[in-house]
């Protein structure tokens, strides 16, 4: 983002202010701070089942996602998938690495069309230390995704089939009137298989049954969960 600001530069740059604003890193702050982390990286486009990051390498970029949605994976030895979680817009990773100098510990891959907002290591360190407002709002919001990390361990240990599932989309969803349902974009059940350590077929039968006992709506494109189903 460096260099002559033209038109195509100011579009972009505003287009990812709207996405980055939404981040509870940089809510409510002054433009200025978008601004200069804008300056510190470049925006970038990524193909479906590009890999962006791979467990076990070093890191030495920060991602923001400006549009599209990847996923946070990790490989048994096997070859089994297991995604940790699905990231959207507005959505940071591979910051861990940066911070604390040690490999990846998971791979993120974009599930469609990705646009990032790349920042190198230096550049990263530099806009945080120069920002100290944004600096302990990133820890928070750090602090925030082990929390759900640590609700999502105890939910795959704790609960049945349909009770993982049922957190799994709570986790992914988005609150509905009153927050009596929420709406999840439906995954595919290979997806929601791969999050919760299980079958296809398993999820298939499971989804099949809350559907029917009227937990669950399953549309074309999205899931209703019913927080308070009768």
């Amino acid at each position: 983002m460096r260099g002559i600001m033209t038109e195509e530069k100011k579009d972009t740059l505003k287009k990812a202010q709207a996405v980055l604003s939404k981040n509870p890193i940089f809510t409510g702050l002054e433009g200025f701070y978008l601004e200069h982390l804008m300056e510190k990286g470049e925006v970038r486009g990524y193909g479906r089942g590009t890999q962006l990051i791979s467990e076990g390498e070093q890191g030495d970029e920060v991602f923001f996602i400006l549009s599209g949605k990847a996923r946070v994976t990790l490989y048994g030895e096997e070859g089994r998938e297991i995604v940790l979680a699905v990231l959207r817009e507005g959505d940071m990773f591979g910051e861990m690495s940066i911070v604390d100098e040690k490999p990846r510990s998971a791979s993120v891959e974009a599930i469609g069309a990705l646009e990032c907002l790349v920042i190198g290591k230096e550049g990263f360190l530099e806009y945080l230390s120069r920002h100290h407002r944004v600096y302990i709002r990133m820890f928070a919001y750090i602090t925030a995704r082990l929390r759900d990390a640590t609700r999502k361990i105890g939910g795959l240990a704790l609960l049945d089939v349909c009770g993982r599932i049922a957190h799994t989309l709570i986790g992914l969803a988005k609150p509905g009137p009153k927050d009596k349902s929420v709406t999840i974009e439906r995954p595919t059940h290979e997806e929601i298989a791969a999050m919760i350590g299980s079958s296809r077929e398993v999820v298939s039968r499971a989804l099949k049954k809350m559907s029917q006992e009227g937990y669950i709506k399953i549309e074309k494109d999205k899931i209703v969960l019913f927080i308070h189903a009768e």
